[in-house]
């Protein structure tokens, strides 16, 4: 009899443990972490920051990398509320933010928070050794893939064209990054016009073991024209040995500008501490490194929202403050 109660006592402290581990189960919620295009350093990069994190808060939170054409459909599926958290560049946040540019008409969107800074990324125009292409002017009636619709090189591309005054000259192409390496290998396009990873596209790092390239550089001139009127674009150069093809020893002149890393006002403060704390850590951070150097750039520098006026999350200011970090005042939610 003792033996059948202690029994049927075992079964249900079985059960019980079940239970409550399959309630605990189900009450992890799942958080979608928008991405990039296949050929992309977001992709890459995203991948492996959701890996880590889904090994290490597994018992907490659980993340999904979803497929994005780059930053403008990250910024529209985060206002919609498919995403998350997303990584952005500057200029798509800047018009989500004040219902400007790609973003003109809508309601401004101020459910936006950041993490922390990325990186500052290349523009990275590349067409083949043989080519006569050897400035910004010379795409002038030539084929230049820009990427895909949704990605935030896009509209940058188009402002540099109109800087120039080249608009109604390039003859624009909206393929893939992988795709667009290809074609530009083929000789199907002239000139491939994307974000780099920060400095060349993974895309066209890998066709470039196969084919002979030529960075394309803007003049010192040209530079100057994009600068006046892109705010968020700066003259800088690729370190000697950081790109491919022709005379990649040496530096190289591009254009360049900033990406963060931001979530929705609604994702909970804790959520967003340990997503930091898990990719801030040192070994992590190694780690992560070497998949995509934007996880060893990444980090408190808020200057250009103070500009803007975007804050920082919650979750955010409670880990930097942690990490002895001085938060301006700007850039904290009222």
């Amino acid at each position: 009899m003792k033996a059948r109660i202690f029994l049927l006592t075992l079964v249900g402290l079985f059960l019980v443990s079940f239970i409550m581990g399959e309630t605990a189960s189900a009450q992890v919620k799942n958080y979608v972490f928008g991405s990039g295009p296949m050929g992309g350093p977001w992709r890459i990069g995203v991948g492996a920051g959701v890996q880590i994190l889904n090994e290490q808060l597994k018992d907490k939170y659980s993340f999904t990398a979803a497929a994005s054409g780059g930053s403008v459909e990250n910024v529209r599926r985060m206002i919609n509320g498919e995403y998350h958290t997303i990584w952005a560049h500057i200029n798509n946040m800047d018009d989500a933010w004040n219902g400007a540019g790609l973003f003109e008409g809508q309601k401004p969107f101020k459910e936006m928070r950041v993490l922390e800074y990325l990186t500052d990324q290349a523009i990275n125009v590349t067409t083949l050794a043989k080519s006569p292409i050897r400035n910004f002017s010379d795409l002038a009636g030539k084929k230049v893939n820009i990427g895909p619709a949704g990605s935030g090189g896009v509209p940058i591309a188009k402002a540099i064209f109109k800087a120039l005054g080249i608009t109604d000259k390039v003859k624009i192409v909206n393929i893939g990054f992988q795709a667009g390496a290809q074609a530009l290998k083929d000789g199907q396009i002239d000139v491939s016009m994307i974000p780099g990873g920060p400095y060349i596209s993974p895309a066209i790092a890998e066709i470039s073991h196969s084919v002979t390239l030529r960075i394309v550089e803007p003049t010192l001139e040209e530079a100057k024209k994009v600068e006046s009127e892109i705010s968020y674009l700066y003259l800088g150069t690729i370190p000697a040995n950081k790109s491919v093809g022709e005379n990649a020893d040496k530096e190289k002149r591009a254009l360049f500008w900033s990406m963060y890393w931001v979530a929705l006002a609604s994702m909970p403060g804790d959520v967003v501490y340990d997503m930091l704390k898990v990719t801030q850590d040192p070994k992590n951070k190694e780690v992560l490194g070497k998949v995509l150097n934007y996880w060893l750039t990444a980090g408190p520098k808020f200057d250009t929202l103070v500009k803007m006026g975007i804050p920082l999350h919650p979750g955010a200011i409670r880990f930097w403050k942690e990490q002895g970090v001085k938060i301006p005042p700007e850039v904290v939610p009222k």
